[in-house]
């Protein structure tokens, strides 16, 4: 199970049932925090990156093995944040389509693609 999973079927779930409505202004609001903190991923996203290449461990067999781990751990993190930044995005989606906010939802979409797509 992908992280947000579970709290993202049920916002959609509440929502596409109608159980949430919401008005714009608040929708607007709460979007623009999923959209800082998606913005917050990319910058820990590209940490991560950078960690996945660590070097300077030495040239013995427990150091790469220890060199390797850590390389393995971050490459763990880049899909646990890809799978939090695509969660935050749909949360934000939610939001604003409880609040029937249709025009507000194509720029939405179009960045929840991309950050799949990383």
């Amino acid at each position: 199970m992908a992280v947000g999973d579970s709290a993202v079927s049920q916002m959609w779930g509440a929502v596409n049932s109608g159980q949430l409505e919401i008005n714009p202004e608040s929708a607007r609001e709460v979007a623009s925090a999923y959209f800082r903190f998606a913005q917050q991923c990319d910058g820990w996203l590209n940490n991560a990156r950078e960690l996945t290449q660590i070097s300077g461990f030495g040239g013995i067999e427990s150091a790469k093995q220890l060199q390797h781990g850590f390389a393995t751990k971050a490459s763990d993190l880049i899909d646990v944040l890809l799978q939090l930044k695509s969660a935050t995005l749909s949360m934000a989606q939610a939001h604003l389509t409880a609040a029937d906010i249709l025009g507000e939802e194509d720029s939405l979409n179009a960045a929840a693609i991309k950050a799949v797509g990383q």
